[in-house]
């Protein structure tokens, strides 16, 4: 149900794909004169150097054998690649003497990656405030709008945002490093992919309401990021494989498309990808939270159960008991105020008597 929503709005909305593919192209842009500027001359100079090249042939043989599924080649050329005297441990040797170059080269792309997914984040909050207005209200805002006006909230959220997502990156792709490095090839492939799809499917389901909770219920980034309740904390594993299920679809589908069509329909499939994972970020959170939204226009979906109806009387029970505790605390706090104003018109009585 909520893939085939997700899907819906995707079709919907589907001309955010291309704003989102013009934001990136000149995303891009900027950050290649930036790379070409600063990192570029010391990339260069690794790239010409005769370990890099060896790596570079030995990794090209690798993955002929890799194709041709011939076994006695991928393990030969995986000794030579990764074996104690192998290509890559040259390319160490060199990259170790030459660590001050390495180090600000390194720096330089950090740089440059963190600032394009920072700039990247910031179109993707403005999309997500586009399909929340779209969903609630069935309103239309023009990017531009929706960019600027959530330009400080939308900053702040990619400023924690940002760092979270490339630490969890580099240590997903530490970790199929160790794989590929000590296990049989074929063996570390199926892993490293299991892994990433895995890894990249927790990350969506741990990080995703923190968009929609901003724009759909105004919540500060801290409060986002906080909260959970009974009803998200119970979904987490209907959550983790709707994402896990949404990982593998997009993955298998931009690599038809890539090898259909030259890496043309990239254009298209890539942007289009993120938007499907913008679409779900707000199903998920709109069905959690009980809410009605837009699918279409002659379409709206409902969501008494809050998408699990296994446990829908104990969220009905726990909603009325909510219900009555905040009943029983606005009557307490209007008895305080009641009691407060009578000791204060008591004092002013005792006061004009006092005086007369």
């Amino acid at each position: 149900m909520r893939f085939r929503n997700s899907i819906r709005l995707l079709m919907e909305n589907f001309k955010n794909v291309y704003k989102i593919l013009i934001y990136q192209l000149v995303v891009s842009l900027i950050t290649t004169a930036l790379s070409v500027a600063f990192v570029l001359p010391e990339i260069l100079h690794i790239w010409d150097s005769a370990a890099l090249q060896e790596v570079l042939a030995d990794g090209k043989e690798f993955l002929t054998a890799f194709f041709e599924l011939n076994s006695t080649e991928l393990n030969h050329w995986k000794e030579q690649l990764f074996g104690a005297n192998g290509s890559v441990k040259g390319l160490l040797n060199l990259l170790s003497a030459m660590r001050l170059e390495i180090i600000l080269t390194i720096i330089g792309c950090v740089f440059v990656y963190l600032l394009k997914r920072f700039t990247d984040t910031l179109c993707y909050f403005a999309i997500g405030s586009i399909l929340n207005d779209k969903m609630a209200t069935y309103a239309e805002t023009g990017f531009g709008t929706a960019y600027i006006s959530n330009l400080g909230k939308a900053s702040l959220y990619a400023l924690v945002y940002v760092p979270v997502v490339f630490l969890f990156d580099v240590i997903t792709l530490a970790a199929c490093y160790v794989m590929l490095r000590f296990l049989p090839v074929f063996a570390a492939l199926f892993l490293s992919a299991t892994l990433i799809v895995v890894c990249q499917s927790l990350k969506l389901t741990f990080t995703s309401p923190w968009l929609p909770a901003m724009t759909a219920d105004n919540k500060p980034l801290r409060e986002a990021v906080r909260y959970k309740n009974d009803i998200e904390k119970r979904q987490t594993s209907k959550v983790f494989s709707t994402y896990l299920v949404t990982v593998y679809v997009v993955i298998i589908l931009n690599i038809i498309a890539a090898v259909c069509t030259f890496g043309s329909a990239l254009l298209v499939t890539i942007p289009a990808s993120y938007l499907l994972f913008i679409c779900e970020q707000y199903v998920n959170y709109y069905t959690m939270k009980g809410k009605k939204y837009f699918i279409t226009y002659e379409r709206i979906e409902t969501n008494p159960d809050f998408g699990d109806s296994e446990h829908f009387f104990e969220y009905i029970e726990e909603e009325e008991k909510a219900e009555q505790e905040e009943k029983a605390e606005e009557t307490a706090t209007q008895e305080e105020k009641q009691e407060t104003v009578e000791e204060t018109e008591m004092s002013a009585q005792n006061t004009q008597i006092a005086e007369s």
